[in-house]
């Protein structure tokens, strides 16, 4: 008996997690909390943060000095005619650097510091923008493969109704071929819709940690499509807000402080610290004072390593240009495609989409009732189906172009949508 109980509630305890896991998998979750959940869970963030913190070891290493050196000497001295001694000396040296030099050490850690919280905000940013692209196409993509099941549904419907109602003729045996045609093709096309669903969702999913079949439910996910900036507004904003070139500033300055330190370099270190020596070879002698020491720049002036460091610094100077002039040209594009697809969603009516579906329902209504035709009737239904793809691929394309102009400028597009908005509640 005591073991059917630990059975029945081992049972009712699976059971009990099974139901919990089903409900936290079909609880719904925004954008905003796919993107908490995506900075969370990915390992690459750990990655980025990993090397704030090499960095910032790099800085305390910069920041020290080198460990005073021991030196001790210890031999014997024989005199003639007197008693052989001992004789030693000891020395503490201190090794200094250059005067500034430490100083640029840590400007130049304090610079990889800096580099390194940049790629974390970086990739951070680039993972939410990521995220909310791929949640909005996730949105539209429903509503493609959701008019596509609404067709197929219909036709389905239809054709168990003829064949009911079979009369045997001709013209009717014609009328439900050109149906089941029309069947198979919308099978087809809502097959095509679903797995685009699925890789969209597939893609969302792995972003944010989870399993690649795991479904997620979205909620106020919303795909809205404000005005873009004048192209100069766009590019000031660029200049301060995108990372690559704050990235590509900071390694042109880092490499100044370097031509710096390596011109410092030709001095070498400076070494100092006291000493005592003495010997008990007849009779006892000690000695102290102080040694210094540094190395003159007469043959070595380390011209070689200060040409290599300027030519690094060109070298970095010409990648910011670079990076200026193909995020110019990014921008001129991506703003171009984005007013395109604006000026293409401008031509439909807020209540176009209602109409095409309330017009495919209303075909079928009036078919049963044998008021349209069969080629009418089909007709209709494909019609819906193109007019909604050609909707939501502009609406994709606006949405794709609108995240990408967000990722070049590093900040999102603000003020009201100069489209109907769209969401899935």
């Amino acid at each position: 008996m005591k073991f059917c109980s630990s059975l029945l509630l081992s049972a009712a305890l699976l059971s009990s997690s099974a139901s919990l896991l089903s409900a936290r998998d079909s609880t719904a979750v925004t954008s905003g909390d796919l993107v908490a959940e995506a900075l969370q869970k990915n390992p690459e963030v750990r990655f980025y943060e990993a090397e704030i913190a090499a960095a910032r070891g790099g800085r305390q290493s910069a920041g020290q000095l080198a460990n005073p050196e021991l030196n001790t000497e210890l031999g014997g001295m024989g005199i003639n005619g007197q008693k052989d001694g001992l004789v030693w000396r000891a020395q503490i040296l201190q090794t200094f650097d250059f005067p500034g030099r430490m100083s640029l050490r840590k400007a130049i850690a304090d610079r990889d510091i800096t580099l390194a919280e940049l790629g974390l905000q970086q990739f951070k940013s680039q993972l939410s923008n990521e995220v909310r692209a791929r949640a909005g196409d996730v949105i539209l993509l429903k509503r493609k493969e959701d008019a596509a099941r609404s067709v197929r549904e219909r036709l389905e419907a239809l054709i168990d109704v003829l064949v009911q109602r079979d009369t045997g003729s001709v013209s009717a045996l014609l009328e439900r071929r050109i149906l089941e045609a029309t069947l198979l093709t919308s099978d087809r096309t809502l097959t095509d819709a679903s797995k685009q669903v699925r890789e969209a969702m597939a893609t969302l999913a792995v972003l944010c940690g989870r399993g690649p079949d795991q479904a997620i439910q979205l909620s106020g996910a919303v795909t809205a499509f404000p005005d873009a900036p004048q192209m100069e507004t766009l590019k000031q904003q660029a200049a301060r807000t995108n990372f690559d070139l704050q990235q590509k500033r900071l390694n042109v300055a880092k490499q100044g402080l370097k031509i710096d330190l390596t011109k410092s370099e030709r001095w070498g270190n400076i070494t100092f610290g006291p000493y005592m020596a003495g010997q008990h070879a007849g009779g006892t002698q000690i000695e102290g004072g102080f040694a210094f020491s540094i190395p003159l720049p007469l043959w070595n002036k380390n011209k070689g390593n200060v040409a290599a460091e300027e030519a690094r610094t060109q070298q970095a100077e010409a990648l910011l240009l670079a990076t200026l002039r193909d995020l110019e040209r990014d921008l001129s594009v991506e703003r171009s495609a984005y007013l395109a697809e604006l000026d293409a969603l401008s031509r439909w009516r807020p209540e176009s989409e209602k109409q095409f579906a309330d017009a495919a329902a209303e075909a079928d209504r009036h078919y049963r009732l044998g008021a349209v035709p069969a080629a009418t009737y089909v007709e209709m239904q494909r019609g819906y189906l193109d007019a909604m793809d050609s909707l939501i691929e502009s609406r994709r394309n606006a949405w794709k172009h609108r995240m990408e102009i967000e990722r070049l400028t590093g900040t999102a597009l603000t003020g009201e949508s100069i489209t109907p908005k769209l969401t899935n509640n």
